[in-house]
């Protein structure tokens, strides 16, 4: 009886050694740090209906050899908002400013001159020597106006044209910057969905629309403010 006892003790302490060691390596695995990193690796092979493989090429995700087949980081730019105060910049108003001092101070010159021409004309009737004369300077003048509205406007248009060229060239070098700073591989041009339309008629109204790339879009893809920001420009804030 004796010897069954201490057997039964025995085993018992057994047992019970065995089971608080098990528990005491449960508690310890539970408690081990997780690796952080799964890798490094050559490839990562997903079975499925097709098998894809997916590997790394120059930093981005890639499942196949074609240069197509690469995740690419995307970014968001509200052109329209940044150009409109790009444009409203002393680098650009000035020469707007200039320009239309120009153009105003040689239209009240041509202005003055026809008044004197009317002035001389005055009293001179179709029967008069002096009519055929006058008539011609008059035709002479308005030829003189013509040509140089003509050449007034098409300087405006290239001066519009160049500045935002100029305009489009400095936001373009910002973007560069921006999206390698913040390590964007596609930026694409967008008006946020939830801007309000302005008034107008059916066929612009429908054209605002249409200039909305997303319905729906993150705003942390939109890159706006950080141009702005880089371009040291103030804009209005989006409603």
């Amino acid at each position: 009886m004796t010897a069954s006892i201490v057997a039964a003790s025995v085993l018992s302490s057994a047992l019970t050694a065995f089971f608080v060691t098990g528990l005491d390596h449960s508690a310890a695995a539970r408690t081990l740090p997780l690796p952080q990193d799964l890798g490094p690796a050559d490839a990562l092979v997903l079975s499925g209906k097709s098998e894809l493989r997916l590997t790394n090429v120059d930093g981005r995700l890639s499942w196949s050899d074609q240069p197509s087949s690469r995740v690419f980081s995307i970014g968001t730019v509200h052109v329209g908002r940044i150009l409109n105060a790009l444009l409203q910049s002393d680098k650009y108003s000035a020469e707007k400013a200039d320009f239309a001092a120009a153009r105003q101070k040689k239209g009240e010159d041509f202005e003055r001159r026809y008044k004197e021409m009317l002035e001389k004309a005055r009293g001179i009737d179709k029967d008069s020597p002096e009519f055929p004369a006058t008539r011609e300077q008059f035709e002479a003048f308005q030829q003189e106006y013509t040509v140089w509205n003509s050449a007034s406007e098409k300087e405006g248009q290239d001066m519009v044209t160049r500045q935002y060229q100029s305009a489009y060239g400095d936001l373009r070098e910002a973007v560069e910057v921006v999206a390698d700073r913040r390590k964007i591989d596609l930026v694409m041009r967008f008006i946020p969905a939830s801007d309000k339309l302005a008034a107008g008629e059916e066929a612009g109204i429908a054209q605002q629309l249409m200039a909305r790339t997303f319905l729906r879009s993150p705003d942390s893809i939109d890159m706006t403010e950080d141009i702005l920001t880089e371009m040291h420009l103030q804009a209005p804030k989006k409603d």
